[in-house]
């Protein structure tokens, strides 16, 4: 046990932007228990708005991973370790946090080593990449680890400013949307192509809610429009469809993100953004495991092929050994039928465990 109040803690996790999502209720948790304490966050710079107007971070410290070096990681790690850090916390350990981690010297160091040598220095080495339970709370986990007894949070969250409010508001204004107006999220797009579900079923998905009164909106990055005009040919309604992606910032995505009554996604970085603002989502899910990455909201689900165990293997190596039910054996027809329980248009107990095994293998989790 370690005290974490008036302290200068350090946390160092470079990982992806749906990772910084999942990492909001260990930093609650840690403001709430570190009283006093200056909290600074190393993260990788192309996903900084993620965590930009979190409270409970003191200091973003954006790193271009692709960019630097040994040398250039090396003196980074030593101009943070002139703020003379009392604690380090690494939590997801590779060659590159180590070095800073060692050039830090930091008073103590947890967390994950990242390489074999740093077992010879780190104070409490930590498995952070804990397969047991959902991607948020292993990092909680940590924190238990650390002597914290006060484990409750609100879930993931993440904050806005009024100048992406703003944004928000102006794009759907110029795309006709009047106030009372209910729409629909897409996000059609991951970064593996196995993990997506049929642009076509995501466009009948969308022909559906616009029948009932909900304007799609197809958000995402505008590498992901191949699959959104494959979407949009397969709608009968195409122009009731709104197009964002490629026209928001990440800012504006997540306050934009807010203006939707339900949400339909893959496993990726969008899934919990909706998640985080309290937006019903049903995320499809085919090799990536659910038990792990679900939505949590209340009235959030994931739609599985698999059911995988718990302790299952990275994403790509289950991919790479085909050890899975294709995403596409989920119809348009899950997705809808989840998509009216959300929004409270039929009940159903499948969905109410935030998970929901729509075929595949029976495995033991």
């Amino acid at each position: 046990m370690i005290s974490l109040q008036h302290k200068n803690i350090v946390i160092i996790y470079m990982l992806y932007f749906g990772d910084m999502v999942s990492l909001s209720p260990f930093l609650e948790i840690l403001r709430r228990e570190a009283v006093g304490s200056k909290i600074t966050l190393v993260i990788d710079a192309r996903f900084q708005e993620a965590v930009r107007y979190n409270p409970c971070i003191d200091t973003i410290i954006p790193v271009d991973r692709k960019k630097m070096g040994v040398s250039a990681t090396w003196k980074l790690g030593k101009e943070i370790g002139k703020t003379h850090p009392d604690i380090l916390m690494v939590l997801h350990g590779t060659t590159r946090t180590f070095l800073m981690a060692k050039a830090m010297k930091a008073k103590v160091w947890v967390g994950e080593t990242g390489n074999p040598l740093g077992r010879f220095f780190i104070d409490d080495e930590i498995l952070v990449e804990r397969r047991d339970c959902h991607a948020a709370e292993k990092y909680v986990k940590v924190l238990e680890h650390l002597g914290v007894s006060n484990l409750v949070h609100h879930g993931m969250q993440m904050y806005t400013c009024p100048a992406w409010e703003e944004g928000a508001k102006a794009f759907f204004a110029a795309e006709g949307v009047k106030p009372g107006d209910r729409l629909a999220g897409f996000s059609v797009g991951s970064s593996t192509a196995e993990k997506n579900w049929s642009a076509e079923k995501y466009g009948e998905v969308a022909d559906h809610f616009a029948r009932l009164g909900y304007r799609p909106v197809f958000f995402g990055v505008p590498g992901e429009m191949p699959l959104i005009e494959k979407a949009l040919a397969h709608m009968k309604r195409r122009d009731e469809a709104i197009v964002a992606a490629g026209k928001l910032s990440m800012g504006e995505f997540i306050a934009a993100a807010s203006w939707c009554a339900v949400a339909f996604t893959n496993d990726s970085g969008p899934m919990y953004v909706f998640d985080s603002r309290k937006v019903p989502v049903i995320a499809m899910f085919g090799p990536s495991n659910a038990k792990l990455h679900h939505p949590l909201g209340e009235k959030s689900c994931a739609l599985a092929t698999t059911d995988m165990p718990r302790t299952q293997d990275h994403v790509n190596h289950t991919i790479r050994d085909r050890s899975y039910t294709p995403i596409d054996a989920i119809s348009a027809g899950d997705a809808i039928r989840a998509g009216e329980w959300a929004l409270g248009m039929i009940s159903d107990e499948r969905y109410e465990g935030h998970l929901a095994f729509v075929e595949g293998n029976r495995h033991s989790g």
